[in-house]
């Protein structure tokens, strides 16, 4: 498929057909009251990626729970939040509505911004880029809402949806895609198509076309706006929801089982390295046995040998000794014997 390859007049017949079926699904442009500069900027900033009925119940609360502009300036991020529950992001919505009121009150003293009005596009278009958070869709919505400006305000959930229609290329984003979207829609048609393309976008439909369309640039993903219509068809209907949710369960079964046999993969690798561990101290601990063994073994006729030389060398040395002993006393008796024997003869004779 190709993205957005048909010449403009063929864009402009689809995109025709596109319309007429939208219309059929979510109906004509209601009629809605011509708000001032400031409140259609805030309302702006409670439409952003939400729908009308959650930008009403927003709108309606910040003007209903304080008691003027001035006290919302003054309250903080975190005693706006819960006047924005139900819009996206209430939290970014909070702050974008009190950094607009900071912009206008610092600027004008007052909280009344409709000399914007009188001011050329370009400079009003200058100063309003001046605010600090405010989004290309909310200065879009004031400058066409209240300036009657040919611009086309888009947020990030009708970019993506445009983009799954095939009418701005894949990539696109609210600047950008606004550009490509007012060079081919009439101003007169604008208003008209900017509400079937929120009501598409943040509906139950739009669930699925955002699954389809996913957020920032993916090259691998082309819509062509020659089949548009057949897309649309098919959200619109609920056979794309199905298809969708029969692939998303496909793909989760997938990734279970994926999972499940890397699980056992790891957990046989774990088993492996265990046995090995196992295996390599049962054979160190018989190594160790072994080396002890022949250590013992090694030791042990020395010991015996020198023993059993030692002994006999011991024992037949202390015979000889006592031996000798014995003799000598022997010969030293038989000889003082003798002396005796001697003198007393040398007596005899002499007497």
């Amino acid at each position: 498929m190709a993205a957005a390859k048909s010449k403009t007049p063929d864009k402009s017949k689809v995109l025709a057909r596109l319309l007429k079926l939208l219309k059929k699904e979510f109906g004509g442009l209601p009629k809605r009251e011509q708000l001032p500069v400031l409140e259609a900027m805030v309302f702006s900033a409670c439409l952003e990626n939400s729908s009308y009925e959650a930008a009403d119940g927003a709108f309606g609360r910040l003007k209903g729970d304080f008691f003027d502009w001035n006290e919302v300036r003054v309250s903080t991020i975190s005693e706006l939040e819960p006047v924005f529950e139900g819009v996206h992001e209430p939290e970014w919505c909070a702050m974008r509505v009190r950094y607009l009121l900071y912009y206008v009150f610092d600027h004008q003293f007052s909280y009344d911004f409709d000399g914007i009005k009188k001011k050329p596009f370009d400079l009003a278009f200058k100063q309003v880029s001046k605010i600090k958070h405010l989004t290309p869709f909310c200065r879009n919505y004031m400058l066409q809402k209240c300036l009657g400006t040919h611009v086309i305000p888009v947020d990030d959930k009708m970019v993506r949806t445009a983009i799954w229609l095939g009418l701005v290329p894949v990539g696109a984003d609210e600047d950008s895609g606004a550009e490509l979207l007012k060079g081919f829609i009439r101003k007169a048609d604008a208003p008209e198509f900017i509400w079937l393309l929120k009501s598409l976008s943040v509906s139950k439909h739009g669930e699925s076309v955002l699954e389809m369309s996913p957020k920032g640039d993916h090259p691998e993903l082309e819509f062509d706006i020659d089949d548009a219509e057949e897309r649309l068809k098919d959200v619109l209907s609920g056979r794309a929801r199905k298809r969708l949710q029969s692939a998303k369960r496909s793909a989760e079964k997938k990734a279970e089982v994926e999972q499940a046999a890397k699980a056992a993969e790891k957990e046989a690798k774990k088993r492996a390295a265990a046995r090995a561990k196992a295996s390599a101290e049962k054979a160190a601990e018989a190594a160790a046995k072994t080396a002890s063994k022949k250590k013992t073994t090694t030791a042990a006729p020395a010991v015996k040998k020198k023993t059993a030389v030692k002994a006999p060398v011991k024992k037949k040395t202390a015979v000889k000794k006592k031996t000798a002993t014995k003799s000598a006393a022997k010969k030293k008796t038989v000889a003082k014997k003798k002396t005796v024997a001697k003198k007393k003869t040398a007596k005899k004779k002499s007497r």
